[in-house]
């Protein structure tokens, strides 16, 4: 397996020890963690709970678990908490994932971004696609119409249905709220039901430089897409071999 060196402050590094360290792992063991996760390779990796705590942290939860404890009118919520505050003081990290259960891993910032970039591709292409007329868009490709449309995430993706999650979220909070009707019943709450994003991918990579000469380039101002820019997202949705007109 080839290995990587890297450079960093003895700051950071101490930091990187505490970080490792905190999560019961060798800082190489949490370095690859990390890159994996921000890699967005991790789909398909069951949910996790730290298997070690800081005895500050253990300290402060096994509180809170007593003081819900003391709240409860339910015999078995009161257990409940009874447990979990016991489990926290001893340190049975076998334990650990019942306190974690309702707490879903991170989702990198490399994927929140991502996210961003694709809403904001697909809030372009459907001023673009309103502009343009829908008749015209047709005309451009049999399979046009269907393409440029958002249709949310996989939900049995690991990977799409967090950034599925995160979309909700967003929209939830008046963000990309052009794209909320594709999260109603009627579009299956924004399940696309088969994977997407490689197709979406292919999209971006494609829009992101014909955005950027519309933001600081020639094309500074105009802010729509042409019926040539939908096409070249049209072509890149699909491979080739597996447009569904030529199947």
């Amino acid at each position: 397996m080839p290995t990587m060196s890297i450079r960093v402050e003895d700051s950071l590094h101490q930091r990187i020890e505490d970080a490792s360290g905190g999560e019961g792992l060798s800082v190489s063991e949490w370095m690859r963690k990390l890159i994996v996760s921000r890699l967005g390779l991790d789909e398909g990796v069951d949910w996790t709970a730290p298997t070690t705590l800081s005895k500050r942290d253990r300290q402060q939860l096994a509180l809170l678990h007593r003081l819900v404890e003391l709240a409860s009118a339910d015999e078995d919520e009161a257990n409940y908490h009874a447990t979990m505050a016991k489990v926290l003081q001893r340190g049975f990290t076998g334990e650990y994932p019942d306190e974690f259960i309702s707490i879903d891993d991170e989702m990198p910032m490399s994927e929140c971004r991502l996210v961003w970039d694709l809403l904001d591709m697909f809030r372009v292409i459907k001023a673009s696609v309103d502009s343009i007329g829908l008749e015209k868009v047709k005309q451009i490709d049999k399979i046009a119409e269907h393409s440029l449309a958002f249709r949310g995430f996989d939900f049995q993706n690991h990977r799409e249905s967090r950034m599925a999650g995160y979309t909700r979220h967003l929209i939830e909070t008046d963000r990309w709220i052009e794209l909320a009707e594709h999260f109603d019943d009627k579009h299956e709450r924004g399940n696309s039901h088969s994977p997407v994003l490689d197709s979406y991918l292919r999209m971006l990579e494609v829009f992101k430089p014909i955005w950027a000469a519309k933001v600081i380039g020639a094309d500074r101002g105009r802010y729509l897409l042409d019926e040539a820019h939908l096409r070249s997202l049209v072509e890149a949705a699909y491979h080739p071999e597996r447009r569904p007109d030529r199947q």
